[in-house]
Formats: structure tokens, sequence, C-alpha cells
């Protein structure tokens, strides 16, 4: 019955995209690391969007992933550069745009969390299109801020490693010590998820602490 239902609800995204979200269907093939990212990470994250202020960007968006919108107490908002994706995008906060020009479209320390998984490998395939994502997401991030970001390690998909992108070291990677999370990266096959903090917030933070 359950994999009857999956089929009908995987059908009706194929006939009517529209009709899905509308009825509230959630897309029902999920792979373990989206799985993982609906889960852990998502609990991990309501410990830092657990107020309407706090304000959250989701870049991309498809059929996984329309749902996510109302999943979080905060702001959230969405960007696609596909039109025809604006359909899964927040209600009210939805931007047609690529990920490689994010300060044309948002204000400089505006968001709290950023999750940017999809797009390295899926699309932001080269390494300069890889320095224009960094920088941009230094500049809309906000200083304590929080990026989730998960991507295509596959030779198939890039031909360089993300620390070989200069803008990358605008960042720091970090373990979040919640929920379980005590890693700062998870593997599952040659998809990747990194957490991110900007590069120097864990010296200041530890400062802080010994004073």
């Amino acid at each position: 019955m359950l994999k009857l239902k999956n089929k009908l609800k995987t059908l009706l995204f194929e006939l009517s995209p529209r009709l899905a979200v509308t009825w509230g269907v959630e897309f029902p093939r999920k792979s373990t690391n989206r799985l993982f990212l609906e889960q852990d990470i998502f609990e991990y994250l309501d410990t830092l969007l657990n107020d309407e202020s706090a304000q959250c960007l989701f870049i991309g968006t498809d059929k996984r992933s329309w749902h996510y919108r109302s999943r979080f107490a905060a702001k959230f908002f969405t960007i696609d550069r596909d039109p025809s994706k604006a359909i899964y995008g927040d209600v009210h906060n939805h931007r047609i745009g690529s990920a490689t020009e994010l300060t044309r479209q948002y204000l400089p320390d505006q968001f709290d969390v950023i999750i940017a998984n999809g797009l390295i490998g899926f699309g932001v395939n080269q390494i300069d299109q890889c320095e224009d994502l960094f920088a941009g997401l230094k500049t809309i991030m906000k200083s304590n801020g929080v990026l989730v970001l998960g991507y295509s390690n596959s030779p198939s998909h890039i031909d360089f490693k993300l620390e070989d992108v200069k803008n990358y070291q605008l960042f720091e990677e970090f373990a979040p010590h919640s929920n379980g999370l005590e890693q700062s990266e998870y593997v599952f096959g040659d998809h990747v998820f990194v957490f991110l903090r900007r590069a120097g917030v864990g010296l200041s933070q530890a400062a802080q602490t010994n004073l």
C-alpha cells in the first residue's frame, strides 16, 4: 500500500506540480542524504531558527524541498535561477536569480542561516562560479551565521576541490556539537554536507570564553 501511495504521489508531481503543492503533498522519493538533511540537520537548525525574527535562505528549489518553507519558525527565503521552479519557493519571499549573484538580491549581514544544497556539482560546476558563490554567501550571512553546504565531490561533476577555491577560505568548518552532530563534515557516497561559519569566528568565541 505504501509503495502504491508513493507511486501516486510521484505521478502527481509529474502531471501537476502545482496541484501537488496545493494539496500539501511531499515528494516521496528521498535519498539517504536528503533524509539526513531533513532530520538531523534541520533539528539542529531548529535551535538557531526558533525565533520569528531570524532569517533563513534556501538556495535552489524543487519538488523535494517546497515544504521546507513551513518547517521553521524563522522568516524563510528561497532563490532559484529557473523561473519554472518558483512554484516550489516561498510564497512571499522567493526570488528568481543566480546563486553566483546573491548580493544583487539580498542585503549584507541579512541571514542567520543559509542552506546551499545541490549547487556545487549540479550547475555551479566551475571554480570561478564557486568564487562568486562564496563571496556572495560571506556578504549576505551574518557574522555569527551558519552555512550548511551540500555538494557533489564526484570528479564527473567538478574537477577541483573546494580547498582550491580562494573564497572558500572566507569560511571555516566547524562541528555543531548539537543533536548528535559531532563532525564538521558528513559524507554520503559522492554527496557531502559540511557546516561552515565565517573564518575567525571560532577564535573569537574561544577568546570570549577565556575572558
